[in-house]
């Protein structure tokens, strides 16, 4: 059964709020994740969001799920520097738009194709699957479809 609520703001909202992912302030951030501390576009107060983000080199890939919806992405569009905590390291961080086709085609299969620990509790609780590698990828494909496909860039 697909989660209703997947494309609600709401939703993901409360998710960061009460789930797991609001521990990620206080323990290490599992491998293929971040926590995002932005600059909030209208309040100038600084948020935190945990996004899924796979590093490759100096760049980490992330998708905003909601697209142009997601409040962390409208809000690093309006302030591109911000900061990314991965494991326990805490690194400055810029946003870039992909516009290479090439790069595109390359970091979704990156993202994709990696499969985290962590992955086996996000997929159910946001896609509501029981998961495998192969509904974890198809999770990773649609969030990619219906979402933003972002590169932050590591300073």
């Amino acid at each position: 059964m697909a989660n209703p609520f997947a494309k609600s703001r709401w939703f993901h909202k409360l998710a960061n709020y009460s789930g797991p992912p609001a521990f990620f302030r206080v323990l290490p951030v599992p491998r293929g994740f971040a926590l995002l501390t932005v600059t909030g576009r209208r309040t100038g107060k600084r948020r935190r969001r945990p996004i899924r983000a796979i590093r490759d080199g100096q760049t980490l890939y992330g998708v905003a799920i909601l697209g142009a919806q997601s409040d962390w992405l409208r809000n690093l569009r309006a302030d591109p520097q911000a900061q990314a905590r991965l494991g326990i390291r805490t690194r400055g961080i810029t946003l870039r738009e992909i516009t290479d086709a090439a790069e595109r085609e390359d970091a979704e299969q990156l993202y994709i194709e990696t499969i985290v620990p962590y992955d086996y509790f996000d997929v159910p609780v946001v896609d509501w699957t029981i998961p495998s590698p192969s509904r974890i990828r198809k999770s990773h494909r649609d969030w990619l479809a219906r979402g933003t496909l972002v590169a932050l860039e590591l300073e």
